[in-house]
C-alpha cells in the first residue's frame, strides 16, 4: 500500500510539473508574440524611420525573451530557440540603428517562429502523433 501512495504522489508531482511547464511557456510565448505584434504595428505606422515608441516596444518584447530564455531553453528545441534568440537580438540592433527593411523582415520571421513554438508547446493530437 505504501508503494501505491508513493507512486501516486510521484505521478501527481510529474503531472503538476508538466502542467506548470505548459502554462508557463505558453504565457511567455504569448507575451513575446503580443509584444512583437505591437512592434510590427508601430513599424507599419512609421514606415521610413523608427520613433521612440518602436524602440521602446522592441526593448520590451526582447526584454521578455531575455528574462525568460534560460528557462525556455530547458523546455524547448535548442535549434529553434537559438534562431529566435538570434532574430530578436538582431531586431533590437536593427531598430536601434534604424535599419528599417531588415528589421521588418526580422519581426515577421520572429512572429512566425514564436507562433510555431507556441503551437508545438500545447499538446494536441497533431503534435503528439
Amino acid at each position: 500500500m505504501k508503494k501505491l501512495i508513493v507512486i501516486s504522489i510521484v505521478f501527481a508531482a510529474m503531472i503538476g510539473c508538466s502542467l506548470w511547464e505548459i502554462f508557463f511557456t505558453t504565457s511567455v510565448y504569448t507575451d513575446i508574440y503580443d509584444g512583437l505584434t505591437e512592434v510590427q504595428q508601430s513599424m507599419d505606422r512609421h514606415e521610413d524611420v523608427f520613433n521612440e515608441e518602436t524602440v521602446a516596444l522592441t526593448k520590451k518584447a526582447v526584454g521578455i525573451w531575455e528574462k525568460n530564455k534560460e528557462i525556455l531553453f530547458c523546455f524547448g528545441n535548442h535549434n529553434v530557440l537559438r534562431m529566435v534568440d538570434e532574430k530578436l537580438e538582431s531586431l533590437k540592433a536593427m531598430v536601434n540603428i534604424n535599419y528599417t527593411d531588415d528589421a521588418k523582415v526580422n519581426v515577421c520571421i520572429s512572429l512566425s517562429l514564436i507562433e510555431a513554438i507556441r503551437n508545438d508547446t500545447v499538446p494536441n493530437l497533431t503534435n503528439m502523433f
